[in-house]
């Protein structure tokens, strides 16, 4: 069975990884999808995300990192994928996840399967991440430390309008 996990990993976190290396023992296959929101602000292009997944999830033999800027359970569809991978890290994402899930369900007909983060990682979130790294701090314990160095680089590279 194939399973797709998609966000924004604006940046990678040590969640993400969890959840992507705990799906990768469950399923055949897992899709980790850089998604794109024309709408939102990213200071780290979505080639920056995918950099990043991939250098993380090398070892991982049934991973594969794609990108895409439509619906998530249209991708799904598109590459096989018979179940969405979701992370929780508490009952707020349980209560934004939910609808969501139903409605694929509903529209899609594509199943969600939420995974619960490890209590370790249940207090890290990308918007942490970069509230640190704007101002200077350590993300050492957020992030794992094969793109630390990519991300403060990133963020030097917006600083300095690059």
């Amino acid at each position: 069975m194939k399973a797709l996990f998609a966000g924004s990993f604006h940046p990678p976190t040590k969640g993400h990884l969890d959840v992507i290396e705990r799906a990768s023992k469950i399923y055949e296959k897992v899709y980790v999808a850089v998604m794109y929101n024309a709408e939102k602000h990213y200071t780290l292009s979505v080639e920056d995300r995918t950099y990043m997944l991939k250098k993380i999830t090398k070892d991982f033999k049934n991973v594969e990192i794609v990108s895409d800027d439509g619906l998530t359970a249209e991708l799904a569809k598109k590459i096989g994928c018979e179940v969405l991978i979701r992370g929780l890290r508490n009952g707020q994402d349980f209560e934004y996840e939910l609808p969501i899930a139903l409605a694929n369900k509903k529209v899609f007909g594509i199943e969600t399967v939420f995974l619960c983060c490890e209590p370790e990682n249940m207090w890290i979130s990308s918007t942490i991440v970069n509230d640190l790294v704007r101002h200077g701090g350590d993300i050492s314990k957020l992030v794992p430390g094969e793109i630390e160095e990519d991300i403060l680089r990133a963020q030097q590279r917006i600083s300095k309008g690059v």
